[in-house]
């Protein structure tokens, strides 16, 4: 009997290092796309008129379903120029603009990028202006969708 216990001891422990070995290569896959993509926003945005930025939101990555293969990463900035349209904004639906600043402005730029593909060989991704809020589309005012579309620049990396 005490062979038998060994045994599944020696199974228990098998499968538990399997376990740690596999969330450990889930864990090293996401932060390493992290690092990429951050690498990649610097690159294509060192290219741009946004140098002087004020980040908002850290770079986090967005799946579109369980099983996708299109990933993205995005992470938002604020500059003089996303201060100037928060302004704007505010005033168009009559809310104070007390004490407005580059960390607080509702109004900042989105970077959306995508990892290389077998079609397309490099990273690429775009910017627009839009609200600090996580992205989607159903809960965006008319105001909001109209901004982003006459904001959006493409990227790619140099």
């Amino acid at each position: 009997m005490t062979m038998f216990s060994a045994h599944k001891v020696k199974i228990i422990a098998g499968i538990l290092i399997l376990i740690c070995l596999i969330v450990g290569f889930r864990v090293y896959q996401y932060v390493h796309g992290l690092n990429q993509a951050r690498t990649a926003v610097t690159t294509m945005l060192k290219s741009s008129p946004y140098r002087a930025r004020v980040p908002r939101n850290a770079m986090y990555k967005v799946s579109s379903g369980s099983f996708s293969v299109s990933d993205w990463y995005e992470c938002t900035f604020a500059t003089n120029k996303t201060l100037t349209e928060s302004k704007k904004y505010l005033q168009f639906f009559s809310l104070p603009q007390k004490k407005l600043t580059l960390k607080n402005c509702p109004i900042v730029y989105r970077v959306i990028v995508r990892p290389p593909t077998k079609k397309i060989k490099h990273w690429t991704g775009k910017v627009y202006l839009d609200t600090n809020q996580v992205s989607s589309t159903s809960a965006r005012s008319l105001y909001v969708h109209n901004l982003n579309g006459l904001s959006v620049h493409k990227l790619s990396a140099p």
